[in-house]
């Protein structure tokens, strides 16, 4: 159905009717993603209606901790990135490319003791063989909202291997909990508010090792005394998307000694834990072979 044809279509039913359409199709979220392609009509209410009721009741201690004191349910105040950027995190799990393990020649922290890398300044981000795998997808490109289909299987002759490079719909940790933020950072950071998904998030499966991929947010990111330490640091961004809002540039947590440093390195130098915050404080990242809880 075109847009045009849509606007016709729909134009002559009020929007409570039309909002009950839609809650019919919240057994998956992704039906919602696809809806607000349809139309602008359908955009406007999916970004100021549905998503935003939606993560109300989804992750109300989040959205409580994320706006003023003073706003209420029926508030235009919206938390930083949008409604349809929060109600993704919910649901999403941000993938491989976003959490930061596909990034080539990591110098993981070492550019300030050794001076950057010139082939890591040219290449910059990873190289996906598109041969391995193909991803499914679903763009909302007006209301800033992605949800990609589950994993794609690729075989490999050790083990089977998830290649869901992309965000997708996550397959556990529907979740957040502030616990799960201190447990991440360095204990300095004790005082921000960060919230992340339950353990063990979407566990990834690759040939070298698992990758338990996790997302959260900042309460008051600019605020925050992470954003201090980033900022006063002057730390160089990355060039990497933001799985969850239109921020092209990240912070490495890790290589800013954000995280807590009981967690190191694995024998081949790949760090146990990655994370990247957006200026919007959305937080993507992974662990790897072992939990918080150690």
């Amino acid at each position: 159905m075109s847009e045009t044809v849509a606007e016709n279509v729909f134009s002559y039913l009020p929007d409570d009717v039309v909002l009950n359409i839609f809650l019919k199709l919240v057994d998956d979220p992704r039906n919602w993603s696809r809806l607000a392609c349809v139309c602008t009509k359908f955009s406007f209410l999916m970004r100021t209606i549905c998503w935003k009721n939606k993560c109300h009741q989804m992750i109300p201690a989040v959205v409580f901790n994320l706006l003023p004191p003073d706003a209420s349910v029926n508030s235009t105040v919206s938390p930083p990135g949008g409604w349809a950027s929060l109600h993704k995190l919910a649901v999403c799990c941000p993938g491989l490319m976003h959490s930061g393990v596909l990034l080539e020649n990591s110098d993981f922290g070492l550019e300030r003791e050794l001076g950057p890398d010139e082939n890591f300044q040219e290449t910059k981000l990873f190289q996906i063989d598109q041969g391995e795998t193909e991803v499914c997808e679903e763009e909302d490109t007006k209301a800033s909202a992605v949800v990609k289909t589950a994993c794609d299987f690729a075989v490999c002759k050790r083990r089977k291997m998830c290649r869901s490079f992309t965000s997708h719909l996550a397959s556990e940790g529907w979740n957040f909990s502030r616990e799960q933020g201190n447990k991440l950072l360095a204990s300095r950071f004790r005082g921000d508010c960060l919230y992340i998904c339950d353990w063990p998030g979407c566990v990834h499966t690759e040939e070298k090792r698992n990758y338990m991929l996790f997302r959260g947010v900042f309460k008051n990111f600019k605020k925050s005394r992470v954003w201090r330490t980033i900022n006063d640091g002057n730390r160089s961004k990355i060039d990497l998307n933001c799985a969850f809002c239109p921020s092209n540039e990240v912070w490495d947590l890790q290589s800013a000694f954000c995280l807590r440093p009981a967690y190191g390195f694995h024998d081949d130098g790949e760090p146990v834990v990655r994370a990247y915050v957006c200026e919007n404080g959305h937080v993507s990242g992974a662990w790897t072979d072992w939990p918080l809880y150690t």
